[in-house]
């Protein structure tokens, strides 16, 4: 919407510029409307070559939940993922039970977005060197979870997606004040307190909260608390809050 509302912008603002700055006559306002196609064709060239830069998947974003969600977004036409990298993470697998790295392959080969290059450079021992090779080969980004392989990548000059620092930008920004929805588990440390958690591990007391242990409920932040490892955010309840009747199973 945003980027709709900057084209019309575009076609009000140079025509405004000229007509007010050059001639007050219908030349100018060709002129301004002549300028204001030519920036949004080069707008349109900007984003379409963004969006055509393919981005190659690592054995870290492979084994992350998130990584279906991130290529369903469409941030990129073309994920590349590495033969190679397939292997290391069937030999991963034969190593220990990981349900969660299984299953995303799965998915990931059945997505048409998804295209396996069988690339190899067998002159390379290092995965990481391996996927910096292609990257550079295919023009493309890297999606990693991986903080060496991202300062590596960066050395040679290859741009990195880090999945947890794109969800952690993406995380709204909590203040007193607000409101949250959360699913209170267990008792708290202090009296009449209940504890839920969000996925990122943040911690939320409802002060009030105890009576509404196994539901889900509205809780209205009084405070923030951030802790080295943790963030834990305080709040309150009414019952007019309440969400869940029954007991989460």
């Amino acid at each position: 919407m945003l980027k709709i509302y900057i084209k019309i912008f575009l076609f009000v603002f140079y025509p405004l510029v000229t007509y007010f700055l050059i001639i007050r006559n219908i030349t100018s306002v060709i002129i301004g409307l002549s300028l204001a196609i030519f920036t949004n064709f080069v707008i349109f060239l900007i984003e379409k070559k963004q969006k055509s830069q393919p981005a190659i998947l690592d054995i870290s974003s492979i084994s992350d939940e998130r990584i279906t969600d991130f290529i369903n977004y469409s941030f990129f036409s073309k994920i590349i993922l590495p033969k190679f990298i397939i292997d290391e993470s069937e030999k991963l697998l034969k190593a220990g039970n990981n349900r969660s790295l299984d299953n995303n392959i799965k998915k990931l080969k059945e997505n048409n977005k998804v295209v396996i290059s069988y690339k190899n450079y067998t002159d390379i021992k290092e995965t990481d060197f391996k996927i910096i090779r292609l990257a550079k080969s295919f023009k493309a980004k890297i999606i990693t979870t991986d903080f060496n392989l991202k300062k590596i990548a960066t050395i040679h000059g290859i741009k990195v997606i880090n999945i947890n620092d794109l969800y952690e930008c993406l995380k709204p920004i909590i203040l007193p004040g607000y409101k949250i929805s959360v699913f209170l588990a267990k008792e708290g440390k202090e009296k009449n307190q209940a504890v839920g958690f969000f996925d990122d591990g943040t911690t939320v007391v409802a002060e009030n909260g105890r009576t509404f242990i196994g539901k889900k409920v509205n809780l209205t932040i009084t405070s923030i608390l951030q802790t080295s490892s943790n963030k834990m955010l305080f709040g309150q309840i009414s019952k007019e809050d309440f969400i869940e009747d029954s007991i989460r199973k």
